[in-house]
C-alpha cells in the first residue's frame, strides 16, 4: 500500500481468516474492454448507462498523458462525481505496465527513458492526476496485492471509513492484459476498470460485509480482473452473497440483514 509514495506489494501467500469488515456502496460503474470494438459498461442504475466519453471531462493536457485503461478508470470514477473531500484509493495488480515495459525497453537499448512514462508508471500516478482534476487534497492510497488487489482495496476503504476521518471513499480498480512479451505470466483476458463510491456501514440492511476465509480448493482461482468482475456481478445481481477465490484464500461478500 502507498500513502502518496512507493507501493507496498503484499507477499503472495495464503492468509488466515480476518475480522469481517463492513461498508456501503453508494454508487458504482464498471467497464470491460474485450477489444477495440467491444466496450461494455455496467452501472448501478441499468437505465442510466455510463457515458463512454466521460473521460473527456479530463483537461486535454492530462488526457494525453493517460493510457487507454487509465482513461477508462477515469471515466468510471468521474461518472460517480467524487467530492473534493473524498479520499481516493486506487488498486491494480499491474498498474499501467505498458509504460514500465517501454522504460525497460529503452534501458535495454541504452536509449533515454521517457520522463512522462517514468513519472506515470507508478501505481499511484492516476490517483494523483485525479486529485489534480478534482482539486482534491484529502490524500490517496495505492494498493497492489496480486490477484487480491480489489479485496485489499475494499479493506483499506473500510478501514478509512471506520476511522471516522472520511465521509466517503472513492475506490478505483483497473487492470489490463500484460504485453505480449509477458503473456506466460498474464492471467487477465480483458481490460477492466471499475469505480465504487463507498460510505460507512450503518449496521442496517444495505451494508456490504467482506470477509476472508480459507480457500475452497474446488473453486477456481480468479485473476485480479476476474475477482473485480465477480464483485461487480454481485452488486448488480442483488444476491445475498457471493464468493470469489483469490491467492490468499476466498473472499466472501454478503448483504447485511440489518
Amino acid at each position: 500500500m502507498s500513502e502518496g509514495g512507493a507501493v507496498l506489494a503484499l507477499p503472495q501467500r495464503e492468509a488466515p481468516p480476518i475480522t469481517t469488515v463492513a461498508l456501503r456502496v453508494a454508487d458504482w460503474a464498471a467497464c470491460r474492454v474485450a477489444g477495440p470494438d467491444k466496450i461494455e459498461w455496467f452501472t448501478a442504475t441499468a437505465a442510466a448507462p455510463a457515458a463512454a466519453g466521460a473521460a473527456t471531462a479530463l483537461p486535454a493536457m492530462l488526457r494525453r498523458r493517460v493510457s487507454a485503461i487509465g482513461q477508462k478508470a477515469f471515466a468510471a470514477a468521474l461518472r460517480l462525481s467524487p467530492g473534493a473531500d473524498d479520499r481516493f484509493i486506487f488498486c491494480s495488480r499491474h498498474g499501467e505496465y505498458r509504460r514500465t515495459q517501454s522504460l525497460l525497453q529503452a534501458l535495454a537499448m541504452r536509449e533515454p527513458a521517457s520522463p512522462a512514462d517514468f513519472s506515470l508508471s507508478v501505481h499511484h500516478a492516476l490517483a494523483g492526476l485525479l486529485s489534480i482534476v478534482r482539486t482534491n487534497s484529502a490524500g490517496h492510497t495505492a494498493v497492489a496485492a496480486g490477484s487480491d488487489s480489489l479485496a485489499f482495496g475494499l479493506i483499506e476503504a473500510a478501514t478509512c471509513l471506520a476511522a471516522g476521518s472520511d465521509k466517503q471513499v472513492l475506490l478505483v480498480y483497473f487492470d489490463e492484459p500484460l504485453p505480449e512479451d509477458y503473456a506466460e505470466f498474464c492471467e487477465e483476458e480483458d481490460a477492466f476498470a471499475a469505480a465504487f463510491l463507498l460510505t460507512p456501514a450503518r449496521g442496517l440492511t444495505g451494508d456490504i460485509l467482506l470477509s476472508l476465509e480459507p480457500a475452497d480448493r474446488n473453486l477456481p482461482r480468479r485473476s485480479a480482473t476476474g475477482q473485480a468482475a465477480d464483485f461487480v456481478r454481485f452488486l448488480a445481481s442483488g444476491e445475498v452473497g457471493a464468493v470469489s477465490r483469490g491467492s490468499r484464500g476466498q473472499w466472501r461478500w454478503r448483504r447485511a440483514d440489518g
